[in-house]
């Protein structure tokens, strides 16, 4: 059950069940498609309505001649508020889980755990944790999503300046540009600097949406007007490379721990297009580690105190 207290008015007590219930009706629209998909019965879904709105004392579903359904403003209300609140119960239930355990889990993505990971192997083994940490990859941005619901103790991912991670502490461990990844026999690699316009007859080849190098490419075009000609979209930074080697195009990537051949180059964009970017170690705000998760966090933040 969940407990309600409004200043000076009443106090609410709902079933949990009432509520998940209640949110798929609102969202299917259908007492039967509700049921089925809960295993229950319709006069069970029924029953749970006039519970709320007794409850409530309002009205919060009713039918009529032009639609079997109709919500109304208090019952959207409550559908908002129902929402957030399953949310805060689901990541309760996660928190308590994570707190009974004794593993560690460590999101990161591929760039940043490329830097930032071997630091951190060493003292992990060294205080006898490896066994019990869990490490998966991810892009940036499903790392931050994951994080706040509760699936990663830490995590260890880039953004860009220009983003705010809310509801993560953030330590930042180290800065970095973009920059295009050309094959020494292009004619750009004689460049000290790129304008983004000089690549506008040469294959670009990128990440896809979701990867930070991406976004920082959007918001390079947002900013010039320009658009390539050709686009390559592949999956991995391997494959950049080989690509790129191959003389199939140019890349776009951030200058962190990338080994280049002899054969490939970074070189940055001109100044008034440049974007930075920051590997940082996020933990959530409102996250507390038992002793041992702490043991983990203590030997993450380490090379920061050095």
């Amino acid at each position: 059950f969940i407990y309600i207290n409004f200043i000076y008015k009443y106090e609410i007590i709902m079933d949990i069940k009432d509520l998940k219930y209640y949110c798929k009706l609102i969202e299917t629209k259908s007492y039967s498609s509700t049921a089925d998909y809960f295993n229950v019965t319709q006069p069970t879904i029924s029953a749970m309505l006039k519970r709320l709105e007794k409850e409530l004392q309002a009205k919060l579903i009713f039918k009529t001649t032009r639609s079997p359904m109709h919500i109304t403003h208090v019952g959207l209300v409550t559908y908002q508020h129902a929402k957030v609140l399953l949310l805060q119960v689901n990541k309760m239930n996660i928190d308590i889980e994570r707190a009974k355990q004794h593993n560690f889990r460590l999101g990161y993505s591929e760039l940043a755990g490329r830097l930032w990971l071997p630091q951190v192997i060493k003292e992990l083994n060294r205080g006898k944790l490896l066994a019990h940490i869990e490490t998966y990859q991810e892009n940036s941005e499903r790392l931050r999503k994951r994080l706040l619901q509760g699936y990663f103790d830490a995590i260890v991912y880039s953004k860009l300046e220009t983003e705010q991670s809310f509801g993560i502490k953030e330590n930042i461990l180290g800065e970095h540009q973009f920059k295009f990844l050309v094959p020494t026999t292009h004619p750009l690699s004689t460049e000290n600097k790129i304008d983004i316009y000089q690549i506008a007859d040469t294959p670009l080849i990128m990440r896809h949406h979701n990867y930070l190098s991406n976004v920082a490419l959007q918001q390079i075009f947002n900013k010039t007007g320009f658009q390539p000609k050709r686009k390559l979209f592949i999956d991995n930074i391997e494959a950049m490379l080989e690509l790129v080697e191959s003389q199939m195009g140019i890349g776009f990537i951030m200058d962190a721990n990338i080994k280049l051949s002899s054969k490939t180059k970074l070189i940055p964009l001109i100044e008034k297009q440049e974007i930075k970017a920051y590997t940082c170690l996020g933990i959530r705000k409102d996250f507390l580690p038992n002793t041992e998760q702490q043991k983990y966090l203590n030997i993450l933040m380490h090379p920061l105190q050095n």
